[in-house]
């Protein structure tokens, strides 16, 4: 059978099964609150399937597996330090729930007070990682199914981009998270049975070792094959990247209670660790099976040439499930910076419930207009995800986890917040620029914490209204 009409009709099957149900949430949810926050209802289960399924996406699919395919264990290593990141949230889950926050920058409005720069700086940071997860896994959907369709690279980005529509525009964030919640509990399962079959036709983990090398599949000495470089560079970008993730902040946001936040996302690390064995295991298979691929990053996409059509048919429902859940996902957390930060904050608060989710619909359609036309510009899929934790990082970390620790000291200010953004950022670009030994994210965060106190201490006697607002 053809393997391009198999992957449509599987395709078809699993879009319109989730994609009624999603029509159905959103319909029963359709106010603005639904939209962006989930109606602050979500149980356990779905906080922890919906921020699972949003960090795996294709990032995983494609990026980590190629970290596999040329590092081994490295990839797990790769999601250990997101893991780390999910797990710190917990710290600030408490305070989160209680001041009923939508969206990151009110938890810098909230600490540094009201300024239109420094909103408009963090509102833009805020955005880059979405963005960045949406491009990416806009790549990777391409990159993997060209492989095997024989289908247009910019075809298949624009199409998908299309059929992501279904899950967002219904009801939001609530339809996001419960299709997220059906798609986590595919890719579990999708999981461990594309494990068992590459496993199997690789020969054996025998035949793996024997053929790849030990520094790749020794474990956990293979954990660190990437080079400890780069692994620095993941520690300083990633992780103050997964504590900077505007989607991650508004699964707390959205859970049932703390509790509920907490126990989601102990959960969503500890099922986004095996995520990441799974795609250290896959790359290292695939690389003993084909040692001579020119982008480790068509892995994926080269393993799908190999199967028979039966397995085509449930793996690629795999694959769309992982990628469609963090494109809608990253997509809606996009909309909602733009309608609730930009247009309600500064152009219209008075907009009523009905047109801010008419608008939110509307620029849901422009920013994925605008997210495709970048993917197919630069289609590196690793090189989106690297690139916006790293700009997010320097740019909000200080800021925010600064600003919570010292929020009833009095001695922040929001110049003190902009000048630690500004200088994050450009320390940051000219270290890139430059070239240096050390990865640039450091010169970033440095350069934001020196910014945050040393802006602060000579701004903090100008006005009261510039000083920290006591919680």
């Amino acid at each position: 059978m053809n393997p391009t009409f198999v992957i449509i009709i599987s395709t078809l099957v699993l879009l319109a099964v989730v994609g009624i149900f999603s029509f159905i949430i959103g319909r029963l949810q359709r106010d603005s609150d639904n939209w962006m926050v989930g109606g602050r209802s979500l149980p356990v289960y779905v906080v922890a399937g919906t921020q699972f399924a949003t960090g795996m996406g294709g990032g995983v699919l494609v990026a980590h597996v190629g970290i596999g395919y040329t590092s081994g264990w490295s990839a797990l290593t790769y999601d250990l330090i997101y893991a780390i990141g999910v797990v710190i949230f917990i710290i600030l889950a408490k305070w989160l729930k209680e001041q009923n926050f939508t969206t990151m920058p009110e938890i810098i409005k909230k600490i540094y007070g009201d300024n239109k720069v420094m909103m408009s700086i963090v509102t833009l940071m805020s955005i880059i990682v979405p963005f960045g997860w949406l491009c990416t896994n806009l790549v990777a959907f391409g990159n993997m199914f060209s492989s095997i369709t024989g289908l247009s690279f910019p075809l298949l980005v624009i199409v998908f981009a299309i059929i992501s529509l279904i899950f967002v525009l219904p009801g939001g964030l609530t339809s996001v998270a419960w299709t997220d919640f059906i798609f986590g509990c595919m890719m579990v399962v999708m999981s461990v049975v594309s494990m068992i079959y590459a496993l199997n036709m690789s020969g054996g983990w025998g035949h793996i070792t024997q053929t790849v090398s030990h520094h790749m599949t020794n474990f956990p000495k293979g954990m660190s094959a990437v080079g400890s470089t780069t692994i620095l560079f993941w520690i300083l970008a990633i992780l103050p990247g997964a504590l900077t993730n505007q989607m991650s902040y508004q699964r707390i946001y959205a859970a049932k209670s703390v509790g509920v936040a907490k126990q989601g996302f102990i959960i969503a690390a500890i099922v986004g660790l095996l995520s990441g064995a799974w795609a250290a295991f896959m790359g290292i298979a695939i690389h003993s099976m084909n040692p001579h691929l020119k982008d480790s990053e068509m892995a994926s996409g080269w393993f799908l040439t190999q199967i028979p059509t039966w397995f085509l048919a449930l793996y690629s429902a795999f694959i769309i499930a992982t990628i469609m859940s963090t494109v809608s996902s990253a997509l809606q957390s996009v909309v909602v910076n733009i309608t609730k930060d930009i247009y309600q904050s500064y152009i219209n608060a008075d907009v009523n419930d009905r047109k801010l989710l008419s608008l939110s619909r509307i620029t849901t359609v422009i920013i994925l207009i605008l997210s495709v036309i970048l993917a197919l510009t630069y289609p590196k899929a690793l090189g989106w995800l690297v690139a916006t934790y790293a700009y997010s990082a320097v740019s909000l970390l200080v800021p925010i986890f600064a600003g919570f620790f010292l929020k009833n000291t009095q001695f922040l200010t929001c110049q003190g917040a902009i000048g630690s953004m500004v200088i994050g950022i450009l320390s940051a670009a000219a270290a890139q620029i430059i070239g240096t030994h050390i990865p640039y994210v450091a010169y970033g965060l440095i350069g934001s914490f020196i910014g945050l106190f040393v802006v602060s201490f000579l701004t903090k006697s100008k006005s009261k209204s510039d000083t920290v607002a006591r919680m």
